[in-house]
């Protein structure tokens, strides 16, 4: 069944946001294997040829001097199994469907060697890896998103190792400049890739700007949609919320409200599968025994790992969590009456052990009057609807609380604070008024948020997908076989272990 996506179509969506100039010659630049990128990469490609666009498609994943975070296998081990990788197969699929249209090509720079100034010389720590760049270009943070291994803190503390970085640094370099070599080769007037946060999807992106082309970022839609497709990287969150207002307002009024009011009720009766990780643990309907207060104020903790190298301007917060949070606790203080509740994400249960040390030793500091820690029954759903204010420093729980009809105070960045749902605290004057002045914000503002998440983007036309399958052209997108899979990850377990020894 197909549903109202975000937008009419992707042929209206390019033709509205794009010149003729700037579709004419379109690189797409691949560097996963993950097969709803390659088909959201498969439909944009082929709405673009039918537009008259030439297409040239880089299917580079295999080719890289460190495998990317969407790499699952070799090709050759994939061959050698008698199967296809999945970009594989949609290499022959294009080329089958549109012949001549479109062109597979290759890295351009056959004998590429790491320049001397891109090498590590020794292990490094976040903040000095987040320095690095290579032709001008923020090199360090696209660094950053290949972790050693899961326990990986985000503290200064912790050197990365030498072998590792200097690996990765010299894959963003070869995709750099490989990248840009092909579009000074081909003219491109466009460029198209993934994400744009991942290592070399940042580094193919950093070329397509260097080189004063258009670029244009693919990536998973919403929970009804296939994909989306945007000219601004798909985490910058004040252009998302300009797109949610904007959608807001277009739909039929019976129409946004339902949709959107359901991706709040599936995550309130703990049937979002996007989020059962984090309640598989809680009892719904449990909360607390709330003290007898004037105010109760809950915190909702956000993660830290994962906010902490989004492209921000930093000084336009409080502070990091730990001092957002003593900021909070000291103004709940002051307020005779007033309690302090802080509910330690679930997530927590993942993250690096340090992290989560760090964590807990900044509640301790903060001394709220009750600590729901990130193993609790407790229900997040009924604790937020048991406070007062809820105050965030970015946690989707902010507007999840909106939604619930409570005043909603943000201190870090966050995807709803620009949707009139809740207030944004940067200081600590800020934060006293927000307090002082609590109340419920706009509830369409909430919703609209929902509306995105359920409806973002596009859905696919031109790709069918059938039993979780993605048909190009009349032909299967197939995985390999699952013994390729696994010999290719134990190849590159064992070369991990070799790069990360030193």
């Amino acid at each position: 069944m197909v549903v109202r996506s975000e937008h009419n179509s992707l042929e209206e969506f390019i033709r509205a946001t794009s010149s003729s100039a700037e579709r004419e010659r379109v690189g797409f630049v691949s560097f996963t294997q993950w097969p709803f990128a390659l088909a959201a990469l498969a439909e944009t490609a082929l709405t673009m040829q039918a537009m008259g666009s030439k297409i040239y498609v880089a299917f580079w994943a295999d080719r890289t001097p460190m495998k990317d975070t969407g790499w699952s296998t070799h090709r050759s081990l994939a061959r050698l199994f008698g199967s296809r990788t999945s970009d594989e197969c949609v290499e022959d699929s294009l080329v089958a469907v549109n012949g001549s249209d479109v062109s597979i090509v290759s890295p351009p720079i056959k004998r590429w060697r790491a320049p001397a100034d891109v090498r590590i010389r020794q292990p490094l720590n976040r903040s000095a890896i987040r320095k690095l760049s290579y032709r001008g270009s923020p090199m360090g943070r696209a660094m950053l998103q290949i972790r050693p291994d899961t326990e990986t803190p985000i503290t200064d503390a912790y050197f990365w190792p030498r072998r590792l970085l200097d690996s990765a640094a010299c894959s963003y370099a070869w995709v750099y400049d490989q990248t840009r070599a092909l579009i000074e080769q081909h003219a491109l007037t466009s460029i198209v890739i993934y994400n744009g946060r991942f290592l070399h999807d940042r580094a193919a992106s950093a070329a397509g700007e260097a080189a004063g082309i258009r670029v244009l970022y693919y990536d998973t839609g919403g929970i009804d949609t296939d994909f989306d497709l945007t000219d601004n990287i798909t985490h910058d969150w004040s252009d998302l919320q300009r797109r949610m207002i904007k959608m807001y307002e277009e739909w039929p009024g019976d129409l946004r409200d339902d949709v959107g009011e359901s991706w709040f009720t599936d995550r309130i009766n703990h049937a979002a599968p996007d989020n059962a990780l984090f309640v598989e643990s809680q009892q719904t309907g449990q909360g607390i025994d709330v003290p007898e207060s004037n105010t109760v104020v809950v915190y909702f903790s956000s993660s830290g790992d994962e906010i902490a190298e989004l492209e921000l301007d930093w000084s336009r917060f409080i502070g990091d969590q730990p001092v957002a949070l003593q900021a909070l606790a000291e103004e709940v203080r002051r307020r005779p009456g007033w309690t302090l509740v802080v509910r330690s994400h679930p997530h927590k249960r993942m993250k690096p052990k340090q992290d989560v040390v760090e964590w807990l030793d900044a509640v301790q500091e903060a001394k709220p009057d009750v600590h729901v820690d990130h193993h609790s029954p407790i229900d997040s759903y009924t604790l937020m609807r048991q406070a007062d204010i809820v105050v965030t420093y970015g946690s989707t729980t902010g507007v999840e609380a909106a939604y619930a009809g409570k005043p909603v105070i943000v201190m870090g960045p966050s995807a709803y604070d620009e949707l009139g749902c809740a207030v944004f605290a940067g200081s600590e004057e800020e934060l006293a008024r927000a307090l002082d002045a609590a109340s419920p914000g706009s509830w369409s503002g909430a919703v609209s948020y929902g509306l995105m998440m359920r409806r973002r983007g596009f859905s696919l036309e031109k790709i069918q997908r059938t039993d979780g399958d993605y048909i190009i052209g009349g032909r299967v997108m197939s995985e390999p076989r699952v013994a390729a899979k696994h010999l290719s990850h134990a190849v590159h377990r064992v070369t991990r272990w070799h790069r990360e020894r030193g």
